[in-house]
């Protein structure tokens, strides 16, 4: 009885955590449409993410006389179309208004008319570009792809409760290769739309995947996940790479390097999910080494009670409009 209060008390420590949703960025394509001497002409197109069912209230703010054309709502997202009138100074700054109260990053796309395109990411530490200084140079598409893995952490929940089911090196190399080769092939399908599902429904059976793992990791006897970790870490790969692929369908992929940007992207994934493994591996043999067995199970009680949380959650935002 004690442990069950520990273990409960534990869970409502980590209320907040379970109320996480996949952190997504917000795409901000900006297009040249006219230079003249003594004018310039844009046009952006803004979409903004939905978390957790409220849109974030971003606006964009320029050195450009603005016009809005359009809004629009779409699966998940808010779309805004306007249109810049800039003088002879043109478009030195952009601004995400809001973006500092905020999880997520935006993607500036910027195309000139000369051809030149540039992509730079920004998030709430500095939610102003200045576009008169030199842009950073670090490949945008692997930063997101690292921050959506370390900020995404139904994932991170997913690779705990396969860590717990191995063993060995050998073992966890099996297992880790398994997920990441079933992830990157769906992810890979998804970005270029030959498989797309509803991101609604994918989200919700991987929180159900996350409990059945932690159900199986608390079995005593022998279990399915056990026997055939490698092939359940494929399984479940597969249905995780269309839950990746949900980032980039808010932002797209450029037309001109499409496999690249995508080859970053999942390369990012891949790095911060090294990070995790790594810390996790720590932790356990830490644990293990102590002998504490009440917490080399913690994680186990934890996990399976937020994912649970994360699965009524995301199944009834799913049933409810039908419903109501």
């Amino acid at each position: 009885m004690k442990r069950l209060f520990v273990y409960f008390a534990l869970l409502c420590c980590w209320i907040n955590f379970s109320h996480a949703h996949e952190v997504r960025p917000a795409f901000l394509k900006v297009t040249e449409t006219n230079l003249e001497a003594d004018r310039s002409e844009f046009e952006i197109s803004f979409r903004q993410p939905q978390i957790n069912g409220r849109f974030l209230g971003l606006s964009v703010s320029t050195n450009c006389d603005a016009t809005e054309l359009s809004a629009s709502l779409t699966d998940g997202a808010l779309i805004e179309v306007l249109e810049l009138e800039c003088g002879e100074e043109s478009l030195q700054y952009i601004e995400i208004n809001g973006l500092d109260r905020t999880m997520i990053d935006t993607l500036v796309n910027i195309k000139r008319l000369d051809g030149s395109i540039d992509e730079i990411l920004i998030n709430g530490n500095e939610p102003r570009l200045d576009l008169t200084a030199a842009t950073p140079t670090v490949p945008v598409y692997l930063i997101i792809g690292i921050e959506h893995l370390l900020l995404g952490f139904d994932h991170i929940l997913f690779v705990i409760m396969l860590l717990y089911l191995v063993r060995s090196s050998w073992e966890i190399f099996k297992v880790v290769t398994s997920f990441t080769i079933a992830h990157s092939l769906t992810l890979a399908l998804s970005a270029f739309e030959l498989v797309q599902l509803s991101s609604a429904p994918v989200e919700a059976v991987i929180a159900g995947s996350i409990v059945l793992l932690a159900y199986e990791n608390l079995q005593k006897s022998g279990s399915v996940s056990k026997a055939f970790p490698v092939l359940v870490a494929f399984g479940f790969g597969l249905l995780h790479g269309l839950g990746f692929a949900g980032a980039v369908a808010e932002i797209g992929l450029p037309e001109e390097s499409q496999l690249i940007a995508l080859l970053l992207f999942n390369i990012g994934i891949e790095l911060g999910q090294l990070v995790i493994i790594a810390v996790i591996l720590v932790l356990l043999m830490v644990i293990r080494l102590k002998f504490i067995r009440f917490l080399y199970e913690a994680p186990i009680y934890l996990t399976g009670g937020i994912a649970s949380f994360w699965f009524v959650q995301r199944s009834w935002q799913i049933f409810a409009p039908a419903i109501g």
